[in-house]
């Protein structure tokens, strides 16, 4: 039974993957579609940005990873650490808490990436002139690439996480019945024979 996976981990490990894939796609869709210095339409003194994409993008990117972590760390056991007497060996336990100590890092860093970059592709008024600042390059596709990361590290945790405690041996209990050995004989209370 060491290859096959039980069905509740095949769907959770799809559902998750989907969520942190669509995450990253829709970043890689704001990389494509913010604003840039050509964007920027200049009105007497007032840098004017125009209304695109990348501001819904982003935050759904955001949102979607945000479902993706929540969703795989409440199902996978708050990253093992609930989980963990499941788990026999203590390279194990402690590979599946790195991984899913991991995924959040990732995950926070592109959220927070997401949210930055999708606040600053707002339109409208923000500043004025010669100071005109556009997103830097690479702001979502970063945040995107950690998505995909933090989605890999969780699934991983996870999966480690449900093998584990399908693998786990049964507990053992006392053995209850009559004995399989004769018991031992009375001892002798007189000087032994070498």
């Amino acid at each position: 039974m060491a290859g096959k996976m039980d069905k509740k981990v095949v769907m959770v490990s799809a559902a998750v993957g989907s969520l942190g894939l669509l995450s990253a796609i829709l970043g890689f869709s704001a990389e494509g579609t913010k604003i840039t210095m050509t964007d920027v339409l200049l009105l007497g003194d007032e840098c004017l940005y125009p209304q695109n994409p990348a501001t819904a993008l982003g935050v759904s990117a955001a949102v979607f990873l945000l479902l993706a972590q929540i969703t795989v760390s409440a199902v996978g056991g708050c990253c093992g650490c609930c989980k963990s007497r499941s788990i026999s060996s203590e390279t194990k336990r402690i590979v599946v808490v790195v991984c899913a100590v991991m995924s959040w890092i990732a995950a926070g860093i592109a959220w927070v990436l997401f949210v930055m970059g999708a606040a600053g592709n707002g339109d409208g008024k923000r500043a004025t002139w010669p100071d005109c600042y556009v997103l830097k390059d690479g702001i979502f596709a970063g945040a995107a690439v950690l998505a995909l990361a933090a989605t890999a590290f969780g699934i991983t945790s996870y999966v480690m996480v449900s093998r584990q405690a399908d693998e786990a041996p049964a507990e053992q209990r006392v053995a209850m019945g009559n004995p399989q050995f004769p018991p031992p004989p009375p001892p002798s209370h007189g000087p032994t024979a070498w």
